[in-house]
């Protein structure tokens, strides 16, 4: 019998990387098996959900393409070009196209913080160890396999990012100008992933238990945020980005001229220097074309070299193992019995502190959160504008948590499994999920509520959006985690499956958007046509009442067993 080929060792281990993402086997998920079903059904289902991930993801970065792309318009560019700045036009054309490839790089990167953990705990590469494969042929596997997480949004950068640029600038030279740019971006971005990645098994996924490992925990999670927060800081100080880098351009030429040889800019400065020729870094000072192009070929040796690097560290990353102290002992076991929903809540921030994927669904909010309050730092806020920023704060705060609060359900493999021959029913489990959304939208809030007090000394009000508000965001979870106990419960599906599919996860999550929603556009409404501000905070608050006692009834009749 033939040898397996590489691209079918590959095509196999993708397989279970997929159903070890989809039905978590590893940690104790239980599948139900359907009567009749076709024998494939559940490797057939997995490649679905999978491909549905890769399909949301690669769609988020079409939306940024062709964001980016609309900044290019004559539209945008007039509000930059003229005024009482003027950012020059290759400036700004460059950044752009900078920020576009630092954005897509970023949110590569996230991809790999997502994925990466599942690699790693699927347990696929250890496996094919054992079997008479030759080493080359085993790196070879390793890196097709971390490849395939990457492919679909990879390609729809490498692809569309060129062909937009091509068609915003009337030149399909100025677009392919860019390739080696997104290619740098692409090589990175695994690069960063794995490296990551490494850190995480090492000083994070073995660390021990407790509060203060937890903090711990958090605190080198708070690192993989970096991705996001550059991301969300891009996007909302872009004005504040151009005419930082205008007035450098008039005071500190030679900062500036440092500035944009930093990656990604040189490969933002090559399709402008298509443009309008050499003469155009007249308009970026401190450069000059030499030093782009050097600058630019030396990052794609670079990338070069982390293709070299790529041939083995896939394969040497399944192989490393937690750092853990080994000396340290603990003494005595305190167990400290909470209420069952307390209980859930605990397990589901443990949980997160050692996984980068929820972990990110915690502190996006947060991140959103930092995001708002800073940008009233650098904006010229007025009287009313409080409202403006009480209103972006407090909706983006609750809609990112209502988004994002069926995905918790993905952390609840063992603990279904509990509820099946515990006392713990699947209301204690409803306030335990709802409780983390709770939590998250409480601290968002207080993030924004400490970064805006010294700038508009209007704390009250802020507490009056975060207060009417709150019954809205606890209806709106309340119908979400009920309508997957309820999905869950009637067909027997594990509530971990249904929340890890895309269909599902918005199906479920669009409801709750809008509950969510409600009590502040009721807000904005009233005072849109002169209602007073007292008035309108107390008909936000009372939606949000009838909100919660419509959905609290969804929590006190849902089936499962035990009490509490």
């Amino acid at each position: 019998m033939a040898s397996p080929t590489t691209r079918q060792l590959a095509d196999a281990a993708y397989l279970e990387l997929s159903f070890q993402a989809v039905y978590a086997m590893r940690q104790g998920n239980v599948l139900t098996a359907r009567p009749g079903a076709p024998s494939d059904e559940l490797a057939v289902n997995a490649r679905r959900l999978v491909a549905q991930s890769k399909f949301l993801v690669s769609f988020l970065i079409v939306l940024l393409v062709l964001g980016s792309m609309l900044t290019l318009t004559h539209v945008v560019e007039r509000f930059f070009l003229a005024g009482p700045t003027i950012v020059p036009l290759p400036l700004y054309i460059a950044t752009v196209i900078a920020g576009l490839l630092l954005l897509e790089m970023s949110f590569l990167w996230m991809v790999g913080l997502q994925s990466l953990p599942t690699y790693l705990s699927s347990q696929i590469l250890p496996m094919l160890e054992s079997l008479p494969i030759p080493e080359k042929q085993l790196d070879r596997v390793a890196l097709l396999v971390v490849l395939r997480l990457f492919d679909a949004p990879a390609l729809t950068a490498l692809v569309l990012t060129p062909l937009a640029l091509g068609i915003i600038l009337h030149s399909v030279v100025l677009g392919l100008l860019i390739v080696p740019g997104v290619v740098c971006v692409v090589l990175f971005s695994i690069a960063l992933s794995l490296r990551t990645g490494r850190f995480f098994v090492q000083r994070v996924q073995g660390s021990r238990g407790g509060f203060r490992s937890t903090v711990f925990r958090w605190a080198y999670l708070l690192l993989w945020a970096i991705p996001a927060f550059g991301i969300y800081g891009f996007v909302a100080f872009s004005f504040q980005i151009l005419y930082g880098l205008t007035a450098l351009a008039h005071t500190a030429p030679g900062s500036l001229g440092a500035l944009l040889l930093a990656f990604p800019f040189p490969f933002g400065v090559l399709p402008v220097l298509g443009l309008s020729g050499p003469a155009s870094l007249a308009h970026l000072p401190g450069l000059n074309l030499p030093a782009v192009l050097a600058v630019a070929a030396a990052y794609v040796l670079v990338a070069a070299a982390v293709v070299r690097w790529l041939r083995t560290a896939p394969r040497e990353l399944t192989r490393i193992s937690p750092e853990v102290d080994a000396y340290r002992q603990r003494v005595g076991a305190g167990l400290r019995p909470v209420p069952p929903p307390a209980a859930v809540l605990i397990k589901d921030v443990r949980t997160a502190s050692r996984t980068p994927g929820y972990a990110f669904l915690i502190l996006l909010p947060l991140i959103d959160a930092v995001v708002i309050g800073f940008s009233s730092y650098f904006g010229t806020p007025g009287p009313d504008s409080v409202f403006d920023l009480g209103a972006a704060a407090v909706s983006t705060t609750a809609l990112l948590a209502t988004f994002f609060g069926p995905a918790f359900f993905a952390t609840e493999v063992m603990g279904f499994s509990y509820t099946r021959t515990l006392p713990l029913s699947h209301r204690s489990l409803l306030v335990g999920k709802a409780s983390l959304i709770v939590v998250v939208y409480l601290l968002a809030s207080a993030v924004v509520v400490g970064l805006t007090v010294l700038r508009i000394l209007t704390p009250l009000l802020f507490l009056a959006f975060i207060v009417a508000e709150l019954p809205g965001l606890v209806a709106a979870a309340f119908l979400e985690i009920g309508l997957l106990l309820r999905k869950a419960e009637r067909t027997g599906v594990p509530i971990s499956m249904l929340s890890s599919g895309a269909w599902w996860t918005t199906t479920v999550a669009l409801p709750g958007i809008v509950i969510a929603g409600l009590p502040i556009i009721l807000f904005l409404a009233l005072r849109s046509t002169g209602v007073a501000s007292a008035l309108a905070f107390v008909a936000m608050g009372a939606f949000a009442l009838v909100e919660l006692a419509l959905f609290s009834l969804l929590a006190l009749v849902l089936p499962g067993r035990g009490r509490g």
